[in-house]
């Protein structure tokens, strides 16, 4: 403000007299605030929405994958000797597994009474048929184990000191009868001795033999991979079955998801009677056409498919609130039927489109970059940039109008105090002539 001073003859209260006009005159400025403070309400309303509708569309992507609807579970009986998994190309089913040999890699050993000591020269190591080399200057036995785990030569060095000598141990990388070793040169071959041989697992799948170079077998049974942990006397069983928690787990998640979103809007867009009191997108055309689409697919029938049509065909149904809820009963019914085809409603096949990715182009099309609620947000945006000019040029009204209001009535103050002056000298001067009589 360009100028403070009160009168500056006559007392008169410029500041005070100012100060109230442009109380006046800067209503339009709470207006625009109050305007503005509406517009970043929708802003962060309609933020709200965009949250809520992005968390049930990863909740509908995860449907798209068919094999949450088709997943298998492998249960061993208790101390089989082995543990097991299963993807959904197994086949429901029981199974006899005995294990009768664990896979094992080659170890050896050198000299148990004397430490050997490496000489100059060339370590070679030959596995299946193929040798590789290693180059070593000579040194103590530890310099040599740190050589060969440095030479990726397929098999590992330890020292171990059993209190009489240091043994160089050298054991195989790998498991299996093929991967048998020989190391030769440095003179290590005439202290060397094997300690265990490399040998295949073995086990029997209902009676029949099976050798692996691994105990994580993959390829006998399909679908199951089966880690052996031990050796047993007797056959243990292994049971297959359908594991419907995958998809319960997935649906659930996606009916919190929808309940999260739709009671978002209905708080977002209510209206209280008793109070009189509005939401700040109560009536928004945006926020009850999104809840209204959403609902409409939700609770309707996608054609083409033979099994299911809809979800509450699968126990997912509305309640009188609003919300989804599952008919646990009934989901898991009609997750164990295969005739019903749940994995193909979601995912969908050939031509047809599931209902996961139906949901989620709609939900694109609310949140994409040209969708619904960035055609909204950014007309919000532009009218905040609008009412910040509208409030840039009346601040500059504002200064303009201040800086004459104090020029008046600073030009006032000083014409009071001139015609006071006057008043007092005339006063004077009467006082000061002859009385007549």
């Amino acid at each position: 403000m360009a100028l403070t001073a009160n009168g500056l003859g006559s007392g008169l209260d410029v500041n005070g007299l100012v100060g109230q006009l442009m109380a006046v005159e800067q209503r339009p400025l709470t207006a625009l605030a109050a305007k503005e403070s509406s517009y970043q309400a929708k802003l962060s309303a309609f933020g709200q929405l965009k949250s809520v509708l992005s968390a049930l569309q990863t909740a509908s992507d995860a449907l798209k994958d068919p094999t949450k609807f088709s997943a298998k579970i492998a249960t061993p009986a208790a101390d089989a000797g082995f543990t097991a998994t299963a993807a959904s190309a197994a086949a429901v089913g029981s199974y006899a597994i005995q294990v009768t040999t664990l896979a094992a890699a080659q170890r050896s050993a050198t000299n148990s009474t004397t430490t050997f000591v490496p000489g100059a020269g060339t370590l070679s190591v030959t596995i299946g048929g193929q040798t590789k080399t290693l180059n070593f200057a000579g040194g103590t036995i530890e310099q040599l184990r740190d050589a060969i785990n440095g030479g990726n030569l397929g098999i590992t060095a330890n020292v171990i000191d059993n209190g009489t000598a240091k043994q160089l141990v050298l054991t195989g990388q790998n498991t299996g009868a093929a991967n048998a070793f020989t190391a030769t040169g440095l003179g290590i071959e005439t202290s060397l001795y094997q300690v265990q041989a490399a040998k295949n697992a073995a086990l029997t799948i209902d009676g029949i033999s099976i050798s692996r170079a691994s105990n994580t077998i993959s390829d006998a049974l399909t679908g199951v991979t089966l880690t052996l942990t031990k050796e047993t006397t007797t056959a243990a069983r292994l049971a297959v079955a359908d594991d419907p928690s995958a998809a319960s787990n997935a649906l659930g998640a996606f009916v919190k998801a929808y309940n999260d979103a739709n009671n978002a809007i209905k708080n977002l867009t209510a209206f209280d009677p008793n109070t009189r009191r509005a939401s700040t997108l109560t009536g928004d055309s945006t926020a009850r056409s999104i809840q209204s689409r959403l609902r409409g697919l939700i609770g309707g029938a996608l054609s083409g498919f033979a099994g299911v049509q809809r979800l509450s065909d699968l126990g997912i149904a509305f309640q009188a609130d609003g919300t989804l809820a599952i008919d646990n009963t009934k989901l898991t019914t009609a997750l164990k039927d295969h005739s019903k085809d749940v994995g193909g409603f979601f995912s969908g096949g050939g031509s047809i489109t599931g209902f996961a990715a139906t949901l989620s182009t709609m939900l694109d099309g609310f949140l994409g970059s040209a969708g619904l609620l960035a055609g909204r947000t950014d007309g919000i945006n532009a009218s905040i940039k609008a009412l910040g000019k509208q409030r840039d040029a009346l601040n500059v009204r504002l200064e303009q109008i201040e800086k004459r209001y104090r020029a008046q009535f600073t030009a006032l103050d000083s014409m009071v105090s001139s015609m006071t002056q006057t008043s007092s000298f005339l006063t004077q001067q009467i006082a000061n002539l002859p009385k007549i009589g």
